[in-house]
């Protein structure tokens, strides 16, 4: 069981930082022998990776990799923020006080803008799969079927709740309809991030990507600062308002640094090399 947890950390890092330091890590990984703890570090270090990429020394190929690693870094964050929104508006919703109209017009505002950069992401799905189609690319999109097994705890979860009551077998359903859809989303997440690395698009498809990158950055701190104003009248359930304003100003953060760096690499002047 270690071992093949093990295995899975190594597949966890990044596709650059695999090619460069995948084999001195398994040989590591073999002398100091399978534990748990070794795999804790592992999963530590491959965070780390991915929320610091490994680039190449040469401009060219450092400026991809640097544009993908925004394009992926984006995408997270607007997931990570587009799930807090709908218990945002539930926490506020159970307040015994009235939400001020300023909060509500800046969910709003935060709402729409979501949604709206979640049009914008959908187009640049649509250009890789224009270029998977016209390349034969379609390798890049395998990690795409781990949403598969986790799917259909996202459907059955209303109906798992209504028969949780059930004894003995209560809490383990219960457990199923909660944790289940949450391992969905964060694969949901995760994923399409894991494409992005592993996809080698053409110049102009990357950089339509990276750019687009912005509004969907600006979008996130839409959410973020609505989150901010709504922390004033949520004293009831400051226990759930406090990690939702985290996961926010976290998810705004990194998106507006990432995007920012990989709209400074897709405006460089200098022609970046197309995948043969």
């Amino acid at each position: 069981m270690i071992d093949v947890a093990v295995r899975l950390a190594l597949r966890a890092y990044p596709p650059s930082f695999r090619e460069r330091y995948g084999g001195e890590l398994e040989a590591l990984v073999e002398d100091t022998g399978a534990r748990p703890s070794v795999v804790a570090d592992l999963l530590f270090g491959a965070l780390r990776a991915w929320l610091r990429p490994v680039m190449p020394d040469e401009s060219v190929e450092r400026r991809r990799r640097r544009m993908q690693a925004s394009v992926a870094t984006t995408w997270v964050s607007w997931c990570a923020a587009l799930y807090t929104l709908p218990i945002l508006h539930f926490v506020l919703s159970e307040e015994p006080r009235p939400t001020p109209d300023l909060v509500r017009r800046l969910l709003d505002v935060a709402q729409y803008a979501m949604y709206g950069a979640g049009l914008i992401l959908l187009v640049g799905v649509l250009a890789l799969l224009a270029e998977s189609s016209r390349t034969g690319n379609w390798s890049a999109w395998r990690p795409l079927v781990a949403l598969i097994p986790t799917l259909p705890t996202w459907v059955i979860a209303p109906l798992l709740l209504a028969f949780a009551s059930i004894d003995p077998l209560s809490y383990w359903v219960a457990a199923v309809a909660v944790f289940g859809p949450m391992a969905f989303l964060i694969t949901a997440a995760v994923t399409p991030a894991v494409v992005i690395t592993r996809f080698r698009p053409s110049a102009k498809v990357l950089r339509l990507l990276a750019l687009s990158g912005v509004a969907v950055a600006f979008a996130v701190t839409a959410t973020g600062i609505a989150c901010v104003a709504a922390m004033n009248t949520a004293d009831a359930a400051q226990t759930v308002t406090m990690p939702i304003l985290a996961v926010t100003v976290a998810a705004s953060a990194a998106a507006l640094v990432s995007s920012g760096r990989g709209a400074k690499a897709a405006l460089h002047r200098e022609q970046l090399q197309d995948a043969v």
